[in-house]
């Protein structure tokens, strides 16, 4: 009994040692001083405390490595692989395994997370649940979307990432709290993708920006993500360009545009939305004055459809940049823009380039700009109303006073002398800029009329094949058939001005651009154009057979034949690689003059 008690009271005094707290000061008796009750507890409960403690310890240290760590598929109990890297354990996860004596600190601490970890998720990026949800699915992880769920943007584009592994990452997407900017272009992303994104719109309040272009999303997948896009309260922007949406999602569309007011920026371009889904998108317009870009280029919108949209325009009192390339917009579309431009007074930037508007949508346009002061960048290129037409657009920007212009893009348009100097005087004057494929040279004669020379630039090469016809030049002969060395621009100019081919240096220009490939001319593409037929016959053909020949004086045919004659090729007329001698030259004369 007595060894008992005196077992007890070593016990006792060595839980005095181990629980005494730190003094700031100690003096020399401090070891020999005792305790008194108001700094310790009585030394039996804090024996109990101990114990219980340390039953808690064991209990917590076996529950996280039998169920935290496997439910989070970072360790397997049966994995002997795993190594004690930092990557799996965090401050929290050490202190667990700390003695209940080290608690004694000036820190503040988490009791609950200390005490029920199971409680608390400190995987705010969502890591945790695609690594098991990729072993439940049977696939592998993508390391790269591991390694950049903790930043602000995720672009995981072209990565071949199929159904499976779509469902795989709208898991961690779902509660990640980090990124904010999802770049899913070009992955394939079918319907069924794109139901598995609808619960990451639904339940991620951090995403702000969702691109989702260049994937197989359709007109049911579309449907889908609208439910949710029409009552999203975070998402700024949404790009949807070429997902094979049909015009039936129009009036989902529709739904998007009415219901939510904070959707900056869409983007809907090289889809399949026709006229059904422009008189939705006209009334979704109108009604929405919060939505700052939209883009419905490159569908199938035809005149009807896209002078719809342009009516939509003229009530719209939010849009400020609105793209609507290969609309179709025509001459009626031209008219319902020009009114566009009459009344609103929120567009800053416009782009309708390729959309058939001929000399009559170029005047229409101009009358619009006469009385628009808000539009700042406006481009028209790619159109057929050609110089004359920009003309009339510039002389409209220029009587203005107060038009806000500050750029013009007629690209691949050539302008005309007096359209230069209006240029340089606006340029000095108010600091406008334009763009244009340049200036009219002065007509050439082989030129005839300018829409001749607008034909020349809708089709160089065949144009350029004519006018070697006319020359007396066989292509053939002066390119060796297709197989000589590659040639860059200047040495091809010099090729064909020493062939005695009489083109303009601005049509050349135009057709050096039309074969340039990474620097070299691929003029193979001259001779491929004539397919199978006959090559080009050195002798020139009638001059009523050549498109612009009726317009040219005797002399110039005259002359053309002389320096196509007197041009050395290179070539016999047998059509051998052997050169010409001075003999058969003389031949061939004689038997010219004598016809």
């Amino acid at each position: 009994m007595s060894s008992l008690l005196r077992v007890q009271k070593q016990d006792s005094d060595l839980s005095r040692r181990v629980l005494s707290p730190l003094v700031e000061e100690l003096d020399e008796d401090a070891e020999n001083r005792p305790p008194n009750l108001e700094e310790f507890l009585p030394v039996l409960e804090k024996e109990k405390i101990l114990k219980e403690e340390n039953v808690n310890t064991v209990t917590e240290d076996d529950s996280l490595n039998n169920n935290d760590i496997q439910e989070d598929g970072f360790l397997d109990a049966d994995d002997e692989n795993v190594s004690d890297d930092e990557e799996y354990f965090t401050e929290e996860s050490i202190s667990l395994h700390t003695d209940p004596e080290d608690y004694d600190t000036d820190l503040e601490i988490d009791t609950e997370s200390l005490l029920n970890p199971k409680t608390v998720d400190h995987d705010t990026t969502g890591k945790t649940k695609y690594i098991k949800k990729c072993f439940d699915l049977g696939i592998n992880p993508v390391s790269y979307f591991v390694k950049n769920l903790e930043n602000k943007e995720l672009k995981l584009r072209f990565h071949g990432l199929g159904a499976e592994s779509v469902k795989a990452i709208s898991f961690p997407l779902e509660t990640n709290t980090n990124i904010e900017i999802l770049n899913l272009e070009g992955n394939g992303i079918d319907g069924t993708g794109a139901r598995c994104l609808c619960r990451v719109l639904r339940e991620n309040l951090f995403l702000t920006e969702v691109v989702l272009s260049e994937n197989k999303i359709g007109t049911e997948g579309a449907i889908s993500m609208c439910q949710f896009l029409k009552s999203n309260r975070n998402l700024l922007k949404v790009d949807m360009t070429a997902n094979e949406i049909g015009d039936p999602a129009g009036q989902s569309f529709y739904d998007v545009l009415k219901g939510n007011q904070t959707l900056k920026e869409l983007i809907l371009a090289n889809n399949r939305l026709e006229e059904t889904s422009a008189r939705f998108l006209k009334d979704g317009i109108q009604e929405n004055d919060t939505l700052e870009i939209l883009d419905l280029s490159w569908n199938h919108f035809k005149t009807r459809g896209a002078v719809a949209i342009a009516e939509g325009l003229q009530e719209n009192v939010g849009l400020k940049k609105f793209r609507f390339q290969m609309a179709g917009l025509a001459k009626a579309g031209s008219e319902a823009m020009m009114k566009a431009l009459k009344q609103n007074r929120t567009l800053r930037e416009l782009d309708i380039s390729f959309n058939r508007i001929q000399m009559e949508g170029a005047t229409f346009l101009a009358e619009g700009l006469k009385e628009n002061d808000a539009l700042q960048y406006l481009k028209v290129g790619n159109n057929p109303f050609e110089g004359e037409g920009a003309m009339l657009i510039l002389e409209a920007v220029d009587s203005n006073e107060n038009s806000a212009i500050k750029y013009l893009d007629f690209s691949n348009m050539l302008v005309k002398a007096e359209f230069a100097t209006i240029e340089d005087r606006l340029r000095e004057q108010r600091n406008l800029k334009i763009k244009h494929e340049g200036i009219l040279p002065e007509m050439h004669p082989k030129n005839g009329t300018y829409a001749r020379l607008s034909a020349f630039r809708r089709d160089p090469i065949e144009t350029f094949k004519k006018y070697a016809e006319f020359s007396g030049v066989n292509l053939h002969d002066v390119f060796n058939g297709g197989h000589r060395l590659r040639l860059d621009a200047a040495e091809f100019k010099d090729l064909i001005k020493g062939s005695g081919i009489d083109i303009p240096d601005q049509q050349l220009t135009v057709l050096i651009r039309t074969l340039d490939v990474d620097g070299f001319i691929n003029y193979n593409r001259i001779l491929e154009e004539n397919g199978s037929e006959t090559p080009f016959s050195p002798e020139p053909r009638s001059a009523s057979v050549v498109s612009f020949a009726s317009e040219k004086s005797e002399k110039s045919v005259s002359s053309a034949r002389r320096r196509a004659s007197s041009t050395d090729t290179g070539v016999s007329t047998d059509g051998s690689n052997k050169p010409k001698s001075a003999k058969d030259k003389s031949k061939k004369k004689e038997k010219k003059k004598k016809k």
